[in-house]
């Protein structure tokens, strides 16, 4: 008597596609911390600057900046991680276009010029792909608006003398920053869950018998 013919393999779900939660919650301690060390130096900032007339002193700004080093660089490492994973999982969900591919998850950040962009735009893929049809991305470009205002606001006081420490404008560039991990931290989680309920959809669908 023949043997009964094997089912074909289906992978399980767990294979084909895993949310990236482990890299969430690590994206989103790190910026966590960055907004409590960002509204420190804002309130900070503030106090001295009804007090004294002045925002901060060097000697404060040199101790704060090493501070706040230490949870953005881990927040820096934690969201490429995370978006690493979540653009991987973008592929299986709906391939994306080949324009920014994985490498750029990386490069994307740090190259000149087009670091004004191209993260932006990875991200804005990863969401769509992710997100259920119709959903609105305006997270993904309220987080971007803001970093980027957040980025020029630095430039500016970066130009200034003692690096702008002594401006009315510092506590408020270090609020846009603070906002700017606020929205980044909404991001991460959303497209995370996205992903976990595309999960179950793929898995469910391998499960169900063929028609």
């Amino acid at each position: 008597m023949a043997n009964p013919p094997h089912p074909p393999y289906a992978p399980p779900a767990a294979d084909v596609l895993q949310a990236p939660r482990t890299a969430m919650i690590v994206a989103v301690t790190a910026l966590g911390a960055n907004v409590l060390v960002l509204n420190v130096l804002a309130l900070l900032a503030a106090i001295n600057l009804i007090r004294d007339g002045a925002a901060l002193s060097s000697g404060t700004l040199s101790t704060a900046q090493v501070l706040q080093f230490l949870p953005l660089l881990a927040a820096a490492v934690a969201v490429i991680v995370w978006l690493w994973r979540a653009r991987t999982n973008a592929d299986v969900i709906n391939e994306l276009p080949d324009t920014w591919g994985r490498p750029w998850v990386i490069f994307g950040w740090v190259v000149p010029i087009i670091s004004f962009w191209v993260p932006r735009s990875i991200v804005g893929g990863v969401w769509y792909a992710s997100a259920p049809p119709g959903r609105s991305g305006w997270a993904v470009n309220a987080w971007w608006a803001a970093w980027l205002v957040y980025l020029l606001g630095s430039r500016v006081l970066s130009l200034q003398e003692d690096g702008g420490v002594g401006s009315a404008l510092f506590p408020v560039v270090c609020e846009i920053g603070a906002v700017a991990a606020l929205l980044a931290m909404l991001v991460v989680w959303r497209i995370t869950v996205f992903q976990e309920a595309q999960a179950v959809r793929i898995r469910d669908a391998i499960a169900a018998p063929p028609a």
